[in-house]
């Protein structure tokens, strides 16, 4: 069974990370998001994939994450030319011919590849339409699923209450016939309510790990659900890791990277391909620093994400934020990210089980955006890169 993974479109949910960047190119762990998606499906499937893309993602950047991944021979690349999910399918749709079933996966959840196995289970043992639910309190940052027993019997883009817990998990396995309702101009939601109406689709329950990256916390969550999965001490050949330095759980060095005198590392870490943490930093739990990103001498980060190029400057303290693309937070930034008792988010703060009674959220900076030098920032700010900041 081919495997369509879906990695355009825009969204402003991400901004500032997507502004002028995008959403497909967001690394995690040295990864472009949506090869969790796509090397989770081809492991579980055992067959090909087809990823769509959109005009405004580089193609060229696409086909090297492709080809880095060691599965360029099973994965072609599509770029659609009309709008939404329903283009994104459709110019799929060449490549799915003579193919009565595929798989479709949103290219922006990252989930363990057990759940792919699971769904692939439950279709096979009722030869139908199959879609992944997962429960969640936050049902409302969802599109959404009512059931019955196994049986799916409505989905719905978005929720006012809590009328249901489960939430559409972005795999599905769908008939060819499914493209055909598509192009006679049903919207994804309505030709999903005609299939489970006229044929039935059944419920692939998942109760493990899930995060869908719509919001540029999530990229933290993200981060977390990752390292659950693999962790452990990892030095690349190549990294340069001083013996001053002190490395302390899950910590994943990549290739050509460089960890300087009395830098403290304390996992779960990640530190990408050519990025730098200087002397005396200290990296604490739940951060992924990615390639090419520099750490200055004497500063602080935990709980967060620089994206690939990302610069801090010495001296600084970053919590709980996510630094987009060749982004730079000056010597001395401070980000503040303790809210207020009752600050709420239509979306579930990041890591909020692991932090207690506190609820935090920092800053979120668009790509080559700069912050200056002795800035307090935050919190729950975005920082664009003509400096505006915006409340979250």
């Amino acid at each position: 069974m081919k495997t369509v993974v879906l990695t355009g479109g825009r969204t402003n949910r991400m901004l500032p990370l997507t502004d002028g960047y995008p959403r497909a190119l967001l690394s995690i762990m040295g990864k472009p998001l949506f090869m969790y998606p796509l090397t989770s499906a081809l492991r579980a499937t055992g067959d090909k994939a087809i990823v769509v893309t959109s005009e405004d993602v580089p193609m060229g950047e696409i086909v090297r994450s492709v080809n880095e991944s060691g599965y360029a021979a099973s994965v072609s690349v599509r770029v659609q030319q009309l709008p939404g999910i329903e283009g994104a399918l459709l110019a799929a749709a060449e490549a799915l011919e003579g193919d009565d079933w595929f798989m479709l996966v949103y290219g922006d959840v990252i989930v363990e590849e057990d759940a792919f196995r699971r769904i692939l289970e439950v279709h096979r043992g009722e030869e139908r339409p199959s879609v992944l639910l997962v429960p969640r309190p936050d049902v409302q940052a969802f599109g959404t699923a009512f059931t019955r027993e196994n049986l799916v019997t409505r989905v719905v883009e978005s929720v006012s209450g809590k009328e249901t817990s489960y939430v559409v998990g972005g795999v599905f396995i769908l008939p060819s016939e499914f493209l055909v309702l598509l192009e006679r101009g049903l919207k994804f939601f309505e030709a999903l309510n005609y299939l489970i109406e006229k044929i039935g689709v059944y419920a692939a329950y998942w109760t493990g790990e899930w995060v869908a990256v719509d919001y540029p916390w999530d990229l933290i969550n993200a981060f977390y659900s990752l390292t659950k999965r693999r962790c452990g001490l990892s030095i690349a050949a190549t990294a340069r890791v001083s013996n001053t330095a002190i490395l302390e759980g899950c910590v994943i060095i990549d290739e050509g990277a460089t960890i300087d005198h009395y830098a403290v590392l304390k996992g779960p870490v990640y530190v990408g391909r050519g990025a730098f943490v200087g002397k005396g930093a200290f990296v604490r739990e739940y951060t992924s620093i990615e390639e090419h990103a520099v750490v200055g001498a004497h500063t602080e980060i935990k709980r967060s994400v620089l994206q690939p190029h990302a610069t801090v400057g010495s001296f600084s303290l970053i919590t709980d934020s996510v630094l987009g693309y060749r982004s730079v937070a000056e010597p001395r930034t401070t980000v503040l990210s303790v809210l207020p008792d009752d600050y709420t988010l239509t979306r579930e703060l990041p890591l909020q089980g692991l932090m207690g009674k506190k609820k935090k959220l920092g800053v979120f900076v668009a790509p080559y955006a700069r912050i200056k030098a002795g800035s307090v920032v935050g919190p729950a700010a975005r920082i664009y890169r003509d400096g505006r900041v915006e409340g979250i």
